[in-house]
């Protein structure tokens, strides 16, 4: 009898909670309907870049598209964008709904046609003798111009794998879907040498396609620790935070390059490359407080 109450005093809890947690407004456009609407304008923002047609006025076919998702769904530019105002209040709804788009979006590009290794480059990477996948974050994250959503940072220390001469590139594909404002993505790499010197290397990137960050470790000194962050640059974007924006980074794997025979070996009487990194004591790079207190 004692076993029946305390099943029944668990249920009763977990329905209190249950009961308690905010409901979105019901003038507010539901969860459900709005991921499959994020969804198509995603799909939508892609077509507009494919277009040939779109090349010398993009920015009027980007609201074509949009607005024909508007009429798929039965609602007004103005319905979508006061439920975006709400979404933005809530950026933790936004992003679990975003977090299922972009797993639709994989799945979807398979059922289109692309293949396993396009939609997952790098990814049947596991371990050999040479090469392997050492990335151990999620394969797909989401940024929003709120923080903490606005940064993704991580740290992987190395092992007793990792070899004198390694190289590390940083692969990742993204997606922005903005309704106004600048396009600006970060995304920077760093290696923390035995040393503790550090080189790295930063891009910006924006719209859609495939981006890669590297770092050799040119002097043959060991890794002893990598870090790095993606970052949305909202520099100019204080002023519109409740129009749609965001940014999907997906398909991201973090190589590593065993040396083989001395091809990374570093000749001190060559320069550095453009977008080579160099090593140095300290690593800043040019964002908000935020970002880098963050990293």
């Amino acid at each position: 009898m004692k076993r029946l109450r305390d099943i029944l005093l668990f249920f009763s809890v977990c329905y209190f909670f249950t009961a308690c947690k905010p409901s979105v407004p019901s003038e507010i456009i539901q969860p459900g309907e709005m991921e499959e609407i994020l969804l198509d304008l995603h799909i939508a923002e892609g077509m507009a870049n494919a277009n040939p047609s779109a090349t010398d006025n993009m920015e009027y076919y980007k609201l074509l598209y949009r607005l024909g998702v508007f009429k798929k769904h039965d609602i007004t530019q103005a319905q979508f964008d006061s439920s975006m105002v709400y979404y933005s209040r809530h950026a933790d709804r936004l992003h679990d709904i975003y977090e299922e788009v972009a797993e639709r979006l994989g799945k979807k590009a398979i059922a289109l046609g692309a293949s396993a290794a396009d939609v997952n480059r790098y990814g049947t990477i596991t371990s050999d003798a040479d090469t392997t996948n050492v990335w151990l974050g999620e394969n797909s994250i989401i940024l929003l111009p709120h923080p903490p959503y606005n940064t993704y940072s991580f740290t992987i220390v190395a092992d007793s794998v990792y070899k004198k001469g390694d190289r590390m590139i940083l692969n990742f594909d993204s997606d922005f879907i903005f309704q106004t404002g600048i396009q600006d993505g970060v995304a920077m790499l760093a290696v923390v040498f035995k040393n503790d010197s550090v080189a790295s290397n930063m891009v910006h990137f924006s719209g859609t396609m495939h981006q890669t960050v590297e770092v050799t470790d040119s002097h043959h000194l060991g890794i002893k620790e990598i870090r790095g962050f993606f970052y949305m640059n909202t520099r100019d974007l204080q002023q519109d935070v409740t129009t749609l924006k965001i940014i999907s980074i997906h398909n991201i794997r973090l190589i590593r390059f065993h040396d083989r025979a001395g091809k990374n070996s570093h000749n001190d009487r060559i320069p550095p490359a453009d977008g080579v990194p160099e090593e140095r004591k300290d690593t800043a790079v040019q964002l908000d407080k935020y970002a880098l207190e963050k990293f």
